[in-house]
């Protein structure tokens, strides 16, 4: 048998009754999370509004024929496969009501074999360890309803990413409609039934689905959005500018890698400046439509790309508190392509435009928002900038957005909730207090990386050295993850310290093995707490937030 590969709808995929798919046991879990479907959701409508003739590609999936099961086994793609099941099963839970027969029919074709009612067979079986949970809370319908609080399923259920991400999924196509007024549910089901495709490979054995797995994933391979731009400015040119244009190309290739940066993420900045709006297709092609519709020649374009990628590393680089904590966020783009224009514009304002970003971007993620939250307010900042429009300008925007997103009391609320640990910023948030816990603003970059830990003073496991005799099971359960409770240690402090008493802990944390301590809030911790009880906790809460929300505040 050959291998054979196709371009595929998700019509062809998921509602051909002949077709059947199942994740082997030795894959790795569903891990993705809210961040991951907003990208998804936002990328959907996009090309929806758009694109909406267009295909949207939507990467590869890897199949092996498991004659034995009379099913196909995905060895590449589960993740964005177990992705469109769930999102049809929040259609079908959310908009039945809504939509005609060939939706429906598209929706219930996905989730199983509803031609044979009798042999009732599912279209898609996750791995055997969390099949019936998933059956059960999604493919059998998800129960909306009992599953209100948000922050209770985080916590009660932080196992069961599928019925998580249902809900945010609902949470994200509710704020997408209510933006995009002029969607109807129905067209949009069926655009993506019909729209969104994958490559789908089909390999005779399992050996030879890993191999093209790890052919499909190997760097450098496929030809890239930077490829294409490179090629396609040097075609247009004589054979003396070309050398011209490769020589400044490799310098800027070259100054780039040197400072541990990436080629792509320098254009896709230097794209976001140039058209300051969302693009709509590739890199490359949107870059390519805005030079010609500018009518820039190629030696022009890569000496401005030259130009700017000095601000860009120069922006990176800075020793600078604001620009470190920025760095923890996941999607850079939007604040490195606003301050980057910022420093190749010579904005006046640059050091208030830093402090006003860090407020808004972190009060964003500590909300519990998406990036779609703060996109369109974004451009706008990145336009105002790049006009040298006055600051107070950019502060009215970000304060609208704030108070649009119910985001002050959002990110308040989240900070004294219980459930701090766990969260996404917990590491960065504590890290801001270490940055701002003295006036010096000359301090290194702390990577989050394992050696930098989390400590919990009252510890998880608790029954040994007598804190069960301080806390109760209530106290304990409302104060272990609080934010109170967290503090910064190395990895090696972190293995010494476990489950000891405060006394012990302190002098752990102190070094008594002469070796002290490198974070200022665990020496606050040492210096100014005598025991570790629910006095101290209250106390302890209200002067991290207070420090957290003067940080913030603009």
């Amino acid at each position: 048998m050959e291998i054979k590969a196709n371009i595929s709808s998700l019509e062809d995929i998921l509602a051909d009754n002949r077709k059947f798919y199942q994740i082997p046991d030795y894959q790795r879990p569903y891990s993705w999370d809210k961040e991951n479907l907003s990208d998804l959701i936002d990328d959907l409508f996009n090309a929806y509004t758009n694109n909406k003739n267009e295909n949207y590609f939507c990467g590869s999936l890897v199949l092996v024929n498991n004659e034995k099961d009379q099913r196909f086994d995905i060895i590449d793609g589960q993740q964005r496969m177990t992705t469109f099941i769930i999102l049809s099963c929040v259609f079908k839970a959310l908009y039945w009501e809504q939509i005609n027969d060939k939706a429906k029919d598209f929706i219930l074709k996905s989730i199983q074999d509803r031609y044979e009612e009798t042999k009732r067979k599912l279209r898609f079986l996750t791995n055997e360890y969390n099949q019936n949970g998933f059956e059960q809370n999604i493919l059998q319908g998800i129960k909306f309803e009992e599953f209100k609080n948000i922050k209770k399923i985080e916590n009660d259920l932080k196992n069961d990413k599928y019925i998580i991400n249902a809900y945010y999924f609902k949470s994200l196509l509710q704020n997408k409609l209510n933006e995009y007024k002029e969607i109807k549910i129905n067209d949009f089901i069926i655009w993506i039934y019909e729209k969104v495709v994958l490559t789908v490979i089909i390999c005779p054995s399992q050996d030879s689905a890993i191999k093209i797995f790890n052919v499909l994933n190997d760097r450098g391979m496929p030809l890239s959005p930077v490829d294409i731009l490179k090629s396609s400015l040097m075609y247009e040119l004589d054979n003396e500018d070309r050398k011209i244009f490769k020589a400044t190309w490799n310098s800027i290739n070259d100054n780039i890698k040197n400072n541990g940066l990436e080629l792509f993420s320098l254009l896709n900045t230097y794209l976001y400046y140039t058209i300051t709006s969302n693009p709509k297709t590739r890199l490359d092609k949107e870059l390519l439509d805005n030079f010609k519709k500018n009518n820039k020649n190629s030696l022009e374009i890569i000496n401005d790309i030259q130009k700017f990628s000095k601000s860009y590393i120069d922006l990176l680089k800075m020793e600078d508190k604001y620009i470190y904590l920025l760095r923890y966020l996941r999607h850079e783009i939007y604040w490195t392509s606003i301050l980057t224009t910022a420093l190749f514009n010579n904005y006046e304002y640059f050091d208030e435009l830093k402090k006003l970003l860090l407020s808004y971007y972190y009060k964003n993620w500590i909300a519990g928002n998406t990036i779609a939250t703060i996109k369109q307010t974004s451009f706008r900042i990145l336009k105002l900038v790049k006009e040298k429009s006055n600051i107070q300008e950019i502060k009215n925007e970000i304060l609208e957005n704030i108070k649009n997103n119910n985001m002050e009391e959002n990110y308040i609320e989240n900070l004294e909730y219980y459930y701090v640990y766990g969260k996404k910023w917990d590491k960065p948030i504590l890290l801001m207090l270490e940055y701002f816990a003295t006036d010096n603003n000359h301090h290194s970059f702390i990577p989050l990386d394992a050696n930098i830990q989390i400590e919990h003073i009252l510890p998880i496991k608790y029954k040994e050295y007598n804190w069960d005799k301080i806390f109760t099971e209530d106290e304990r359960e409302k104060w272990t993850n609080s934010l109170a409770n967290l503090t910064l240690i190395s990895m090696r402090k972190n293995v010494q310290a476990l489950n000891y008493d405060f006394a012990r802990k302190k002098e752990i944390y102190a070094n008594k093995d002469k070796v002290k301590t490198c974070y200022t809030i665990t020496q606050d911790v040492i210096h100014n707490y005598n025991e570790w009880d629910v006095n101290s906790l209250e106390r302890r809460k209200k002067e991290l937030i207070e420090k957290i929300t003067n940080i913030l505040s603009f």
